[in-house]
């Protein structure tokens, strides 16, 4: 044997499992496909000479595991995206949010009480609740905004999702980032873990009485986790020998997983109000906020379906500028000093944002994280509480981990 465990995959959840397994005694092994560790987390220290996420951005609430961890790690956590300070477009001009709100304040309460009260049944998408309450202009906007959040769009959003989100609360609580660069956080996760970089799998082979995985080399554990994300599960791009049962196949396949985008653009001056913390722009832009506060690199984020009509020519950088000219002229292009795009639907070793629940999927979750024989599975996809988050996805490189110990302690001779 390598190892007692095999872990696949040296994002958030792999290191996460690692991390806990290490200080439960067992050895373990990290599989990473890429040259670096982090997954999803990918800090750019070079594109504005200040850290800028190419990937995940935030941590989501005061007690979350993302947040108890840059606090223990000793990490700067600045507060981000401040519904006090956000601003909206509305027909070409910039207004604060809130006020902004308050003439469909009264309809927004009523919509979070119906949806917090989980008591809709079936299940239904966001946009059909919308439609049958004959949502304004407004809220629809809100709504476009939550839907982008959660990596798909409005009919690809189930109800009871937002409903155990917001009875969760980790998602809904103050969000901040780190000044570091979130890469931090994942290298103190990291610290004193076993990882293999360079290292794709091809093949996961089990049986019984342990794992095969092969890789850079064939290496052979008692157990293994897979912490590849839901992209990449769906294409089969792991060949799982015999293949996975059917119910985790339909779990698979049930959620859905969306590209999504970042456009970084880098001007020589700042064009958008002091102090916003975000800007909901447009339909197809839904939202951009600064990179840190002040300053003059402005992050579009661009999830779901609308990311993929992003990248229809003139391209997302274009379609970004556009949006932009529209509110603040001309001079968006004269300052636009440099722009990147971060495709993670294109990336290989990820294949979309993040997952996302379609109406009537809700029990799927927990049908991806089911361990089968000696495969456990981890990832922001099987996480229930936050998925699409850092957090989530640690939570569940903890949780596959601690099942591990459970079932060795519980085997173990008396």
């Amino acid at each position: 044997m390598d190892a007692d465990v095999v872990v696949v995959g040296a994002g958030a959840a792999g290191l996460a499992a690692a991390r806990r397994l290490g200080g439960a005694g067992k050895r373990a092994v990290v599989l990473e496909a890429r040259s670096r560790i982090g997954g999803r987390v990918h800090t750019d220290r070079d594109f504005a000479g200040f850290p800028v996420e190419r990937g995940a951005e935030l941590l989501h609430g005061s007690r979350s595991p993302s947040r108890v961890l840059a606090d223990a790690a000793g990490l700067t956590v600045l507060p981000a995206m401040s519904m006090w300070r956000a601003r909206v477009v509305d027909e070409g001009r910039v207004r604060r949010l809130l006020p902004w709100l308050l003439p469909t304040m009264g309809r927004y309460l009523s919509l979070a009480r119906t949806v917090r009260s989980g008591d809709i049944d079936p299940d239904v998408s966001l946009g059909e609740l919308l439609r049958g309450r004959s949502a304004d202009g407004r809220l629809g906007r809100l709504a476009v905004g939550v839907a982008n959040d959660a990596c798909t769009d409005l009919d690809g959003l189930s109800v009871r999702y937002l409903a155990r989100v917001m009875a969760n609360g980790e998602e809904t609580g103050r969000h901040s980032r780190v000044a570091e660069g979130y890469d931090r956080l994942l290298d103190y996760v990291a610290a004193g873990c076993v990882i293999v970089r360079d290292a794709p799998v091809t093949a996961v082979c089990w049986m019984r009485d342990g794992v095969r995985v092969e890789a850079d080399r064939c290496y052979r554990a008692r157990r293994a986790i897979i912490t590849v994300p839901l992209g990449v599960l769906k294409v089969g791009m792991v060949r799982f020998d015999p293949p996975l049962p059917p119910a985790k196949g339909k779990a698979i396949a049930g959620l859905a997983m969306h590209p999504g985008i970042k456009v970084l653009l880098r001007f020589t001056s700042r064009l958008w109000p002091a102090g916003a913390s975000y800007v909901l722009l447009d339909e197809d832009i839904p939202v951009v906020w600064p990179a840190h506060a002040d300053t003059p690199v402005l992050t579009a984020f661009v999830m779901g379906p609308r990311a993929a009509a992003l990248r229809r020519p003139p391209g997302p950088v274009e379609r970004v500028v556009s949006a932009l000219v529209r509110v603040w002229g001309e001079r968006v292009r004269r300052a636009l000093a440099d722009a990147q795009v971060v495709d993670w639907g294109a990336d290989p070793w990820t294949l979309g944002g993040y997952s996302s629940e379609p109406p009537g999927a809700g029990h799927q979750r927990a049908a991806l994280a089911a361990p089968c024989g000696p495969l456990h599975f981890a990832g922001e996809a099987t996480d229930d509480v936050a998925p699409g988050t850092v957090s989530g996805a640690l939570r569940s490189g903890e949780r596959a981990a601690d099942e591990i110990v459970q079932l060795d302690s519980a085997a173990a001779p008396r």
